[in-house]
């Protein structure tokens, strides 16, 4: 099966933080991604957004569509004033349907390794991402924003793993990122499932 993920430069934020990256393009028009995503006729795909955006983002998606919660376990900054966010939206769309269900909030840190751009997901996050997907050995994964490779290399990873090719890792603090950030919650859908189940169960590759 193939899936799709989207992890664009979220809206009015594009110049902001990637204006300097040599694959800077502008903004990213939402309404075209999401109907590109719709007509490649995926299996399940994917997209990342902020919590501000959602409401702009979610009416361009198929009622189908599903709001899942990351969740960051940071503190508030003091020199803010009122709310301040600590949780990113994933809008999944179809997938597959696996025995065993997953959750549909993560709670994990930020990326710390793994390069400097702005936005990259921590290894916690892909795992999750793959078991929404209802992902097994064998998919194939189309990450149209690549930004680092950390979201292709751990499938990728997690793949070779699956098969019996050893233990890979994507990059060397790979597995030093995902000690670091990952709480305890997480690991109950990646662990909690029996081993024969057939999935690829990435977060076990970077213990």
């Amino acid at each position: 099966m193939r899936f799709a993920y989207a992890d664009p430069p979220y809206p009015g934020r594009a110049r902001k933080y990637y204006g300097k990256e040599p694959t800077y393009a502008g903004e990213v028009d939402h309404a075209d991604l999401v109907a590109s995503l719709e007509a490649s006729a995926y299996d399940g795909w994917a997209i990342s957004t902020a919590a501000d955006a959602l409401r702009q983002v979610l009416p361009l998606c198929p009622e189908r569509a599903r709001v899942c919660s990351w969740v960051k376990p940071v503190g508030a900054c003091p020199r803010t004033f009122g709310i301040h966010n600590t949780w990113e939206p994933l809008i999944v769309v179809g997938g597959r349907k696996l025995r065993g269900g997953v959750r549909d909030w993560l709670s994990a840190q930020p990326a710390r390794f793994g390069g400097t751009l702005p936005g990259r997901k921590p290894i916690a996050f892909c795992a999750w991402l793959f078991d929404l997907l209802g992902m097994l050995p064998g998919d194939e994964l189309v990450d149209l924003f690549p930004g680092t490779g950390m979201v292709s290399r751990a499938w990728r990873a997690a793949s070779l793993r699956h098969r019996g090719y050893g233990s890979p890792t994507p990059s060397a603090d790979a597995s030093q990122e995902y000690s670091d950030d990952v709480s305890p919650t997480p690991r109950g859908d990646a662990f909690a499932r029996a081993p024969d189940d057939g999935r690829v169960r990435a977060a076990e590759v970077f213990r």
